[in-house]
């Protein structure tokens, strides 16, 4: 499908997009909307995707994100704002009765579960809302190039994020409300190889198609910082 090739020409209205923005908006705009995004944070997928048309529900583990992402809908109009819902949930037990075209996991998402049981339950959150023949795309670290996790619990929540820095750090650092119920700010960082990411996939019924270690559509090769990976539900 030409919508899912991320070396396609890009649509003059994402002419200046950071690399990451143009690729998950190619891949989603290929089989349509609508789209969920697991680990939204603060909103830059999830609006960039509206801008195109699409309809996207975003899910964060972490309030504070959701807030953030929240806070842009006063700037957009009411037509690319009526395309997004955003939800605060943890997203290895998220259960909608609604399912998606494409399910996106960007950020690093995948990479912040601290076990395979962890990464297994994120991954039926992801086999269990997409539509028959849905798509799945995640962007995770390569560990062989990923040192160890920094303190950034000081990081304002729309701060740029530096290559290899895991942009959910500060949603490890959040402390647990009375009443609240568990989330991601209880699981540490953990790599996992794009080997264990591809066999989790097929334990959760998900078909690994391709893999890329950059945003513009390089062939994935161990050496590379970030293992892209696009998924047949």
């Amino acid at each position: 499908m030409a919508g899912n090739d991320p070396r396609g020409r890009t649509p003059l209205s994402l002419v200046g997009q950071d690399p990451d923005l143009l690729f998950y908006t190619r891949q989603a705009t290929g089989p349509g909307g609508p789209v969920l995004v697991l680990g939204s944070a603060n909103g830059r997928v999830v609006w960039t995707l509206a801008q195109a048309g699409l309809s996207v529900l975003g899910v964060d583990p972490s309030e504070r994100m959701v807030q953030a992402s929240e806070e842009v809908r006063s700037s957009e109009s009411v037509e690319v704002s009526g395309r997004v819902r955003l939800m605060h949930a943890d997203l290895r037990s998220l259960r909608l009765e609604e399912r998606f075209r494409v399910v996106l996991a960007p950020h690093h998402a995948l990479g912040l579960m601290a076990t395979l049981e962890d990464l297994e339950a994120l991954l039926a959150t992801v086999r269990h809302h997409l539509e028959p023949d849905g798509l799945f795309v995640y962007d995770v670290l390569n560990p062989q190039a990923e040192p160890s996790a920094p303190d950034h619990e000081d990081e304002e929540p729309g701060s740029a994020v530096a290559p290899r820095r895991p942009v959910f750090t500060f949603h490890l650092r959040e402390r647990k409300r009375p009443g609240a119920p568990s989330g991601i700010h209880r699981l540490k960082f953990k790599p996992f190889s794009s080997e264990e990411l591809e066999a989790a996939m097929k334990t959760s019924g998900l078909t690994p198609r391709e893999r890329y270690g950059s945003f513009e559509g390089k062939p994935f090769d161990p050496a590379d910082a970030h293992h892209i990976g696009v998924v047949d539900g």
